[in-house]
């Protein structure tokens, strides 16, 4: 079976999908993320993974009548359609930076005055390929941790575009893995800073409470931050309005005891409820389409 998926599967979805970046590569960037948010809005409900969104939002929102589950459902496909038409004017959209606003950037600005390394953590909200080249171009170091796809001619293609709308030098992609482990270690000696998306399943995780439910957790950078020293700051990404953005720098967050000691538990814990809040705000601006719980 493996062998027939990289022999047949892989290069036809490769076909295809290359077929789809370039027709959305040469429409304008607001008409290529206007047309993939109307075509995901109608395809997606059709998919197996809509009922993952739909099971999502009724554990996490049933006993609320302030939230229109069906709408949240809607803009969230609109979203996700967005997001991957937006990726093939990916670095067009942060260089021309007219529909980025970026706040907190004083705390990006005090990360390289004073000569410091950190630790960037976001979340599958509004476009996060958006975050990795912002920071590049503020002169930030960054080693970003990615999930790979499985269809490696997908893969090596998407990380081209990631390398091209980010500043090379100031760029390390590594993949999630035990090769990412070595490479962050490395990273972090040559001077680079840590940027990774905390919101996704690892089964090998902590158990954590996420919007009240349990879910594993990801907690290496816990780890990371013990170990070297470094700052966390969270980063909020907003969609405000069709392909209009609102990125957030906040301040780092203090998880560390009077003696300087770090509980692993508690901090998932806190680092939870900051990013719940983001994703029950913003709702529509989440990726509810992946098995976060169970």
């Amino acid at each position: 079976m493996k062998v027939f998926k990289k022999i047949i599967i892989y290069p036809l979805q490769y076909v295809i999908f290359l077929i789809i970046f370039f027709y959305f590569k040469i429409l304008p960037n607001n008409v290529a993320s206007e047309l993939g948010g109307k075509i995901f809005t109608i395809i997606g409900p059709l998919t197996k993974t809509n009922q993952t969104l739909k099971n999502n939002l009724i554990k996490i929102f049933n006993k609320d009548n302030k939230y229109n589950l069906s709408l949240i459902q809607k803009k969230c496909w609109e979203n996700l359609g967005r997001t991957m038409a937006e990726l093939s004017h990916l670095k067009q959209i942060v260089e021309k930076k007219d529909n980025i606003l970026i706040n907190g950037i004083e705390n990006l600005k005090n990360v390289l005055e004073n000569k410091e390394q950190a630790i960037f953590i976001g979340i599958h909200q509004s476009n996060w390929e958006i975050l990795g080249p912002i920071m590049t171009r503020y002169g930030i170091k960054i080693n970003f941790i990615y999930r790979h796809i499985n269809n490696t001619y997908i893969d090596k293609f998407i990380l081209n575009i990631r390398k091209k709308a980010n500043y090379p030098l100031n760029t390390i992609l590594s993949p999630k893995g035990k090769k990412s482990a070595l490479d962050i270690i490395k990273s972090i000696n040559k001077g680079f800073s840590i940027a990774l998306l905390v919101d996704q399943k690892d089964s090998s995780g902590l158990n954590v409470p996420l919007l009240g439910h349990m879910s594993k957790t990801q907690t290496g950078f816990i780890k990371l931050s013990k170990k070297f020293n470094l700052k966390i700051f969270p980063i909020e990404n907003k969609r405000v309005y069709k392909n209009h953005f609102q990125v957030t720098f906040h301040k780092p967050i203090d998880l560390f005891d009077n003696e300087n000691n770090i509980d692993e538990m508690k901090a998932m814990t806190k680092i939870h409820e900051i990013i719940g809040e983001w994703i029950k705000t913003e709702p529509n601006n989440w990726l509810w389409q992946h098995k976060r719980w169970g």
